[in-house]
């Protein structure tokens, strides 16, 4: 049996012959997908692997190693690629690179003035540096002569210049404006004609983004097994994606964790799916193909929805995907979701993303406005989020009609409600009537005296949130901002139900 790469060790003393390279002819690598290959074949002077459908190399002949750094070499980019994942033993890859075209490519042991010498210059790549740094002390953990501890200390001493990664969540709120959101949701609710899978493929995965804002090489992960759909027997429909974790760390393959997705972007997926098989075959796996059945890559999934996005009027080139995820973090942050929540929604591994877009302040007045319902771009997003057919109160039977309390004051005649008669509803009556696709307002009812209500109670939020200090992350009112621009929606579109009736009597 072939020794692994990390069992390897090498005599310290000097009578031994140089180390020798004697890993695996082939190491098995971390995969996302079924059709990406597995193994890497070491015996090739090209090592070759694959992430996101892109390939993934390192060329031995390139590199200006002595003999014996290029066998020490080997051995840890076998280590590497069986125990890292596929981008970072990429990063590794482009370490060695950057080490054969320095002095110390030339043999060990290797001099102390050198080495602090090529330290500076490998300090303005923290990925170069980082990447010498794990290669050094695995070398050290195996025993090799030529490293050892002392100047392991000082190359762990050498600092790169760090950039919080999250600075730019502080520095720029870069999700959607208003305006933007509201193409996009235009775009996103467009018709297609029969023949045109790829165009709805692709506003699927613009749906998707703006419900769930995975990363491209989730999307590129997406199986059609991962989709779910399930029929109560009641004839209730729920659709649920299950999404590939990106960055869990230590997993041979990528953790699924269940995401629901709404109905309009499940009927889309279930007609997508269909098609697919329809096309490739029952056995076609990737939830998103090229017209040759092929998996999307996440170059091509980048081009695909960097092209909706700019059909949407939004052009922002040097954000995708991450454009979407920022738009989605600061919108849940602005609502009053704790971080740890907003973590475990967007897949991250810990919290500090998520607190940076709870700590990214809105505007006082911008919530203010939002919360009391007098914001005509809010107001027009909600119109088109509406659902619930407007009815007229006499074709209603008595026991459908929606009745509740707002502000200690008793409304009724708002509407009807689609459940069963009888059936218990666990909402709060009136408050999650205006955004619940089972309410049916009633043309002529009292959704002024509703939204007056609101107001006051929202006034009254307000006013205790300002004296607590407690605005900007306040979750009642977010709560509120919602329900109001719902009512705000309901009575003009109330109002457009007469005027067309009226019309139509004429």
């Amino acid at each position: 049996m072939t020794k692994s790469a990390d069992q390897e060790q090498a005599s310290p003393s000097s009578s031994f012959p140089a180390y020798v390279f004697e890993g695996p002819a082939q190491v098995a690598i971390r995969t996302r997908t079924n059709d990406q290959p597995r193994y890497v074949d070491t015996r090739l002077d090209v090592w070759t692997w694959y992430d996101g459908g892109m390939s993934m190399k390192i060329d031995w002949t390139a590199l200006q190693f002595s003999a014996e750094l290029m066998a020490i070499s080997k051995s840890f980019m076998a280590y590497a690629l069986e125990k890292y994942a596929p981008k970072t033993a990429q990063m590794f890859a482009n370490s060695l690179r950057t080490l054969s075209s320095t002095k110390l490519a030339n043999g060990l042991p290797w001099d102390k003035t050198v080495l602090i010498a090529v330290l500076d210059g490998l300090k303005k790549s923290r990925h170069d540096l980082v990447g010498f740094r794990r290669f050094y002390r695995w070398a050290i953990d195996r025993g090799i002569k030529g490293f050892d501890l002392n100047t392991y200390l000082i190359i762990k001493d050498a600092r790169s210049a760090r950039v919080d990664p999250y600075a730019r969540i502080f520095l720029s709120q870069s999700g959607l404006e208003l305006d933007e959101e509201i193409r996009l949701l235009k775009r996103i609710d467009r018709e297609f004609s029969t023949d045109s899978w790829e165009e709805v493929q692709f506003n699927i995965v613009l749906h998707l983004g703006f419900e769930l804002a995975p990363r491209a090489i989730q999307f590129h992960s997406l199986d059609i097994a991962d989709f779910e759909f399930i029929e109560s027997a009641d004839h209730e429909q729920y659709y649920t994606l299950w999404l590939p974790m990106a960055k869990k760390v230590g997993q041979r393959r990528p953790e699924r964790r269940p995401r629901k997705v709404t109905t309009r972007l499940g009927e889309k997926m279930l007609r997508h799916v269909s098609e697919m098989q329809r096309r490739f075959g029952s056995d076609c796996e990737p939830l998103f193909v090229g017209p040759n059945g092929r998996r999307l890559s996440v170059i091509e999934i980048g081009v695909g929805l960097k092209h909706e996005l700019r059909e949407a009027g939004i052009d922002k080139p040097n954000q995708v995907t991450m454009l979407l995820r920022h738009h989605l973090g600061q919108g849940l942050a602005d609502q009053g979701t704790p971080a740890d929540m907003i973590a475990e929604l967007l897949g991250h591994n810990s919290t500090v993303a998520a607190r940076a877009y709870v700590t990214a302040t809105p505007n006082i007045a911008r919530i203010k406005e939002k919360a009391l319902g007098k914001s005509p771009a809010y107001q027009r997003i909600m119109r088109s989020l509406l659902t619930g057919e407007v009815v007229q109160r006499r074709d209603t039977a008595t026991e459908r009609a929606i009745r509740g309390v707002v502000d200690t004051q008793y409304i009724g005649d708002i509407g009807a409600c689609a459940l069963p008669v009888h059936t218990h509803c666990p909402y709060n009556p009136v408050y999650a009537c205006y955004t619940c696709k089972k309410f049916h307002p009633f043309a002529d009812g009292r959704h002024e005296q509703v939204k007056e209500a609101l107001q006051r109670e929202a006034q009254r939020f307000i006013d205790m949130a300002e004296q607590a200090g407690d605005l900007i992350h306040n979750r009642p009112l977010a709560q509120h901002q919602t329900t109001i621009l719902a009512v705000t929606a309901t009575i003009e579109r109330c109002r457009q139900h007469m005027e067309d009736v009226a019309d139509d009597t004429v």
